[in-house]
């Protein structure tokens, strides 16, 4: 609820008044009203004002009037109303075209205008307009803060903000993906949103429900902070054509003080569930159960249907400062992404799946309800989860074998944090989805701390390929890795290659010349611990 030049104009007193210019100006708000009594008026105006004068201070200096309009529109002033007679017989022609230019509304005043008399009019409906706007403020406060105290969730208040302002409502978080509205289910929602660090005004922002799309002009955001944190975006959606009003915006900044509090709220709650939830789990690693009918019993109070067999997810970030690593984990865990891929992906009940913040990871619990296939499933999901998140930075995800007992889960557990260790160069180059029963030999070499001696092993057996490789340009490497893959079948392996049997054989007598005996089963035995350990290094080396 704000006045505009046109409300002005239909004021007791402006009925005679005559708009000379800028009539495309008419609906320019107007917040104060001003006298001109110095040429240098400039200092003393702040924009949306209307200035009311008789150009007294500048009838005699013709280069101020060419630039008095101009000047004004800087300022983005809403209006001048001019009292000609006195000092000057009429308006000029210049100042005419200037406001029809600048579409800022010019008007003439009558002769008998009485200029106190008018700004006395003004100065009284802005006084009953904020008297109104704070009523209505106060209305919607109590009204707001009556469902508050009725127990409403952040769901049920979307919805009764909706029935006051007489519009849809969608809650978007922080990047601007949609996470609920008073729209039906039925209505198909989706948002788009495309940010230029470089340039913001450049940004756009549309949302489309079903058919119909609605751009920044049909849209009002109101942005949802308290406690100096930020939890989303209130977006009404506008009738086509339909203005913004006063009372609008005020309900919705009345309404987003009332939704921060809801979402601090909720989050302290499910902070406190998180860390009985985490504190159950340690009691569980720790020993603390007995009895996994007891364990499982318990794991029903935090709506989680603990079952066996189950895998584990642990979940880990390249980010090394620890706040943001933890506000990393915090969105991931608030996003409940994990749990509902895992859910679709794995095909198992949402109340399976279960994620906590464990030692520096994120650890998702997946209890199966079947194992058929079950390893291309979670690699799919492994895959989605790095997908979901790749904007925070890399993520290792490490997958355990099955669990088909409660006194393997913290054993099982470990054996996922070994492969975050053996993998953890590797992390900060790239993301990755790993399973412990795939790394073999790798769990052993971890637990090897001179690497040197490792690399001397390493050179022993397999130096003179290396040399060979780099002298002539080759792979001699590759083909001895599909030779010792093969169980040193030279058909099989000229095959994986997709070489020629002879181009083959020559392979293999010139590895032999440089010393891999694949006849001697020890010996191959060592080269392909060799191999092995080179990978190893190679992986320690990023």
């Amino acid at each position: 609820m704000f006045i505009t030049i046109s409300d002005v104009l239909n004021m007791e007193g402006f009925e005679d008044v005559e708009v000379l210019a800028g009539e495309t100006g008419l609906s320019r708000r107007v917040e104060n009203v001003y006298f001109m009594e110095v040429p240098d008026i400039y200092a003393y105006i702040d924009q949306n004002g209307l200035l009311l004068t008789t150009l007294y201070p500048v009838a005699d200096k013709p280069e101020h009037i060419e630039t008095l309009i101009p000047k004004l529109a800087e300022l983005n002033l809403a209006g001048i109303a001019i009292k000609p007679g006195r000092y000057v017989a009429e308006i000029p022609t210049i100042m005419v075209e200037q406001a029809n230019e600048l579409g800022i509304p010019l008007m003439k005043l009558p002769h008998g205008a009485n200029l106190s008399t008018l700004t006395n009019q003004v100065l009284t409906k802005f006084l009953d307009v904020k008297t109104s706007l704070l009523e209505f403020r106060n209305k919607m406060h109590q009204q707001l803060l009556e469902l508050l105290l009725e127990g409403t969730d952040v769901n049920k208040f979307v919805h009764s903000i909706a029935s006051l302002v007489n519009a849809p409502v969608l809650l978007l978080n922080n990047d601007f993906e949609y996470v609920g509205s008073s729209l039906h289910n039925e209505h198909k929602i989706s948002i788009q949103h495309k940010a230029y660090n470089s340039d913001a005004s450049k940004s756009t922002f549309s949302v489309q429900v079903d058919d119909t799309v609605y751009d920044k002009n049909d849209l009002f955001i109101q942005c949802i902070f308290a406690g100096g944190n930020d939890y989303g975006f209130l977006v009404i959606l506008l009738e086509k054509e339909k203005n913004l009003t006063e009372d609008l915006i005020i309900a919705i900044e009345q309404a987003s003080f009332i939704i921060a509090f809801l979402f601090q709220t909720e989050q302290t709650l499910l902070q406190k569930e998180r860390n009985h939830l985490s504190s159950f789990v340690r009691d569980i690693f720790h020993n603390q159960y007995t009895s996994q009918t007891e364990m499982i019993e318990k794991a029903k109070v935090f709506r989680w249907n603990l079952q066996f067999p189950l895998v584990l997810v642990s979940i880990k970030t390249n980010e090394k400062d620890s706040e943001k690593k933890l506000a990393i984990f915090h969105k991931m865990l608030d996003s409940g992404l994990i749990e509902g891929s895992a859910s679709k992906m794995v095909d198992v009940p949402i109340e399976n799946c279960k994620v906590l913040y464990i030692n520096d990871s994120l650890v998702c619990f997946i209890s199966l309800v079947s194992e058929k296939n079950v390893r291309k499933k979670l690699q799919n999901l492994g895959d989605t989860i790095v997908t979901l998140f790749e904007k925070n930075g890399h993520l290792g995800v490490s997958i355990s074998d099955t669990v088909h007992h409660f006194n393997q889960m913290k054993e099982y557990y470990d054996n996922s944090t070994l492969v975050f260790q053996v993998y953890k160069e590797l992390l900060q180059k790239q993301s990755y989805v790993h399973f412990y029963g795939d790394i073999g030999l790798f769990r052993l070499f971890h637990y090897v701390d001179n690497l040197y001696m490792l690399e001397d092993f390493v050179t022993e057996k397999l130096g003179k390929v290396f040399e060979y490789d780099k002298k002539k340009n080759t792979n001699l490497l590759e083909t001895l890795k599909y030779y010792i893959k093969n169980n040193t079948n030279v058909q099989k392996t000229a095959d994986d290659m997709f070489v020629h049997y002879n181009t083959m054989r020559y392979r293999i007598n010139k590895l032999k010349e440089l010393g891999i005996d694949g006849e001697d089963g020890f010996e191959l035995t060592e080269i392909s611990l060799a191999y092995q350990l080179h990978r190893y290094l190679q992986l320690k080396k990023g």
